[in-house]
């Protein structure tokens, strides 16, 4: 996800050359799979592997994110000295047992070291 600032996230589509999934506009309302509405704070910029990548596998979430990004690295950099920008992988883990979690191998720890990308996870744990 890229929080861009003061920039419109289309602009960091042209400058990145990949189309994201969605992006969100500082003021735009958004309402949640319950109902709830809130209004946008910061512009966002978003490219997911939800409901594309078809396995419960970090890694193959993470690689199918670098390969669309990866090919672009030279813009990416260009987008992450822009001031005011924010970058990062956020990974999203549902725990149903409470043990266990993502594993990240050496080939996704230095493909996001080579693009320079923060990994963030949030996870959480089911109710019995």
């Amino acid at each position: 996800m890229i929080y861009t600032g003061a920039i419109n996230p289309n602009e960091i589509t042209k400058l990145l050359e990949v189309e994201p999934t969605y992006i969100t506009l500082a003021g735009d309302k958004i309402t949640n799979s319950l109902g709830r509405t809130r209004e946008v704070k910061n512009s966002g910029w978003f490219l997911s592997s939800e409901g594309i990548v078809n396995s419960k596998d970090l890694r193959e979430h993470i690689d199918w994110i670098v390969s669309k990004i990866s090919p672009f690295a030279t813009n990416l950099k260009k987008i992450q000295e822009i001031k005011d920008i924010k970058l990062t992988l956020k990974c999203v883990w549902f725990s149903k047992f409470g043990h266990s979690g993502p594993v990240l191998w050496p080939e996704q720890m230095k493909a996001l070291s080579d693009l320079d990308l923060e990994c963030s996870f949030d996870i959480y744990f089911a109710e019995d």
